[in-house]
């Protein structure tokens, strides 16, 4: 079983919200984190068999195992138990899109790598994609459409991914749009949890957090990115972003701190 602990630095904020990570089933999540990982591990197998991997965007993909393994290596303890290396799958569709399976894979799209302009920036979107996965909002969101169901007699996962809808409603649930093109948003609270952590591990990997900021403001007004269904999936409001900027601000120190005192320079530009 994995138990996760938090940064110190995040605590306080995660407390105030009344979040928690525990790997155990609640009111929320119908699913322990072991079985999740099983059901991200059979989803993965359908993704990839569904040709949605390029093996071809060689200097793409080294540039984004580099950026993961800093901003994991840098949480390396505060989390118990939580793997040190994850795996980096580049995938076909060209826009702003990531995932984080709780296995042990990030699916980032080629124009993530491509079209941000640089480490820090994908850093930001990693990072965000990955505090979701840590606070367990796949399960969440998952776990509506399945509590029932996977105590069926006959209840298969990989039978339920291969039905009618199955795929579709999982792939919106690690947060990327189906293959309609459907999102699922995540909820204002699970947004700012999310960026709460990513802000911190940033900050402690030594990645300039205010790349945040720098992102959001090129999605709203840069249509190259192809950003809107990531836009859709992440609603952040002008108030939103006015709270994130006090994040980042925040976080600043930190991000001097690590750099300065413990080398954390990460050198992931592609």
């Amino acid at each position: 079983m994995k138990y996760r602990k938090f940064l110190t630095c995040c605590i306080a904020a995660i407390i105030a919200a009344g979040c928690s990570i525990s790997g155990q089933k609640n009111s929320d999540r119908a699913f322990t984190i072991t079985e999740m990982d099983r059901m991200s591990e059979v989803y993965y197998k359908e993704f990839s068999d569904n040709h949605n991997i390029t093996k071809s965007a060689v200097r793409e993909l080294r540039t984004s195992q580099c950026i993961m393994r800093a901003l994991t290596r840098s949480v390396e303890g505060a989390y118990a138990g939580m793997r040190t290396e994850w795996a980096v799958d580049i995938t076909r569709d060209c826009s702003m899109n990531t995932a984080v399976l709780s296995h042990g894979h990030l699916l980032i799209s080629n124009c993530v790598v491509g079209k941000l302009q640089n480490q820090d920036q994908e850093a930001y979107i990693i990072a965000h994609a990955f505090a979701h996965t840590l606070l367990e909002h796949d399960n969440e969101r998952i776990s509506p459409y399945l509590a029932e169901k996977s105590k069926e007699k006959d209840y298969s996962f990989k039978r339920y991914l291969r039905s009618e809808g199955g795929y579709d409603v999982f792939t919106r649930a690690v947060g990327l749009p189906d293959r309609e093109g459907l999102i699922t948003p995540y909820s204002l609270e699970q947004e700012m949890m999310a960026d709460i952590i990513a802000i911190n591990t940033m900050a402690n990997a030594g990645f300039n957090p205010s790349a945040a900021l720098i992102v959001w403001q090129n999605m709203n007004i840069d249509p190259d990115l192809n950003a809107g269904k990531y836009i859709e999936t992440h609603p952040h409001s002008s108030d939103y972003l006015n709270q994130l900027s006090e994040l980042v601000e925040k976080a600043m120190p930190e991000y001097r701190r690590v750099r300065t005192d413990y080398g954390r320079v990460p050198l992931c530009q592609k």
